[in-house]
């Protein structure tokens, strides 16, 4: 019955994209179990979509010290929190955002069919997509709400000059309500309306994400500005940071390393570039703002692919291929068969080159035996408890009123907790990217100091499995 409901033309696309859905579920479920999630950010957001789930949107989050919308004000998170409370969990959160990447070569595909792009040029898209490394790894052992928005990203930069309005303005909004930072996409969208011709849609355009800018950021002042925060060697206001670039624009190289900012474009963009023409750069111009922000940024992971700062770039990067394949001449069917040839081939290298498949052998599947474990004594935790344990656990026990990471300062006296959950001294724990025994690693101390305190406080240790030491209050 559904897929009758499917044009035929459009069938092995929407196939493709549920298998696509499939492999990127399955990925960062897996890294998830494996205990290859951070508390910043998965557990974060879970914690968030739990107060909001269960009617405490003013309430503020043990891990992040804030309430929900005061972090990035993402109106967003108040929908994801109705799908959150009927499975509430983080496969649900990496679930959704699975399904939002999956879908894009069906929607990229879509769009390409209703320009009239031939068929073999539309599957070069797709594989570009599926193959881009960027896309695999924002998605792994994390969640953000921002990424949600990738495909009405897209539908954004294509409807941006056509002149129907009830399309273009939801998704806009929609992108925008991901987070206050998405004003970036607002901005370069507007730019790329402007290239396009469409001055009056550019004006509204750039009006919406500016105003947008400005309140969310005043109603998220308590989370900081991150943008600001990572350009203040820049300047100590925004005029200071744009004198600072066009008088001294090579300060930016302390920051960020020629070769770091080259390593992080060809990421990005070499899964795409044999699909790109001279028709791509309104939205090469599009995608300047998100763009240089990320490369003069003085945090580093904004320059990483598996961060999700980037999620915009990509939706100019898949619009900027449907530009140039609709304005080119039609290919003769020879150099259609190269340009598939060339984005497999460079589509491959990306993959296989930023990728991270091996992250599974060398840093999850070791501690599959410690996974298990963990699930097991988890058990014996009521929801409503509270838990103090170290980054990689908080970030499966995110969902409940109060959990903290020993990692950061500030949990406070250990008796407070109900649950006190750490890993044993022997168990190999991920530490920089290394797998090192607990008593070895950095926080061994921190470990044997909290045990040390919580059985002064009369909780009572124990040893609940061969990876986990759990304390209770009697």
């Amino acid at each position: 019955m559904l897929s009758s409901l499917i044009h035929p033309s459009r069938r092995p696309f929407v196939i493709l994209a549920v298998l696509y859905t499939a492999v990127l579920f399955s990925s960062t479920a897996l890294q998830h179990y494996l205990l290859g999630s951070q508390v910043w950010d998965l557990g974060i957001f879970e914690q968030f979509n739990w107060l909001i789930a269960n009617g405490n949107i003013n309430q503020i989050s043990s891990l992040r010290n804030i309430t929900p919308l005061q972090d990035h004000f993402s109106l967003l998170l108040l929908p994801i929190s109705l799908v959150y409370k009927l499975s509430p969990n983080a496969y649900t959160l990496l679930a959704l955002q699975s399904i939002a990447l999956g879908s894009m070569p069906a929607v990229a595909a879509d769009l390409c069919l209703r320009q009239g792009i031939s068929r073999r040029l539309t599957w070069a898209l797709a594989i570009a997509i599926v193959l881009s490394p960027y896309c695999f790894l924002v998605n792994r052992g994390d969640f953000h709400p921002d990424v949600l928005t990738l495909p009405l990203m897209l539908v954004a930069i294509r409807e941006a000059d056509h002149k129907r309005r009830w399309l273009y303005y939801p998704c806009l909004l929609l992108t925008l309500f991901a987070k206050n930072a998405q004003a970036l996409f607002g901005i370069g969208l507007s730019l790329y309306a402007l290239a396009k011709g469409q001055r009056a849609r550019a004006g509204i355009t750039l009006a919406i994400s500016l105003l947008w800018w400005f309140v969310a950021t005043e109603l998220s002042s308590a989370g900081g500005d991150h943008v600001g925060i990572r350009l203040a060697y820049l300047g100590d206001s925004k005029l200071e940071i744009l004198t600072t670039l066009i008088t001294r624009p090579w300060v930016v190289f302390n920051e960020a390393p020629p070769d770091s900012i080259l390593l992080y474009s060809l990421g990005l963009s070499l899964p795409f570039l044999a699909l790109m023409g001279r028709s791509s750069w309104r939205a090469l111009l599009g995608c300047t703002p998100i763009y240089l922000t990320n490369i003069i940024s003085a945090s580093s992971i904004q320059r990483e692919l598996n961060h999700h700062y980037s999620i915009g770039i990509v939706a100019f990067l898949i619009g900027g291929c449907i530009d140039a394949l609709t304005h080119a001449p039609p290919p003769s069917l020879q150099r259609a068969k190269r340009i598939v040839l060339a984005t497999l081939l460079l589509a491959m290298a990306a993959f296989l080159g930023y990728g991270r498949v091996s992250y599974f052998s060398s840093r999850y599947l070791p501690r599959l035996q410690e996974a298990q474990d963990f699930q097991q004594a988890k058990r014996l935790i009521q929801p409503n408890d509270s838990v103090l344990t170290i980054a990689n656990y908080a970030a499966h026990m995110a969902g409940r009123p109060m959990v903290k990471q020993l990692e950061k300062p500030g949990y406070g006296a250990v008796d407070q907790y109900n649950w006190i959950v750490l890993p044993a001294a022997d168990v190999p724990i991920n530490i920089g990217g290394k797998l090192k025994p607990v008593k070895r690693s950095k926080i061994g101390d921190t470990v044997a100091s909290i045990r040390e305190q919580a059985e002064a406080a009369q909780m009572e240790c124990r040893s609940a499995n061969a990876s986990i030491v759990l304390c209770s209050q009697p």
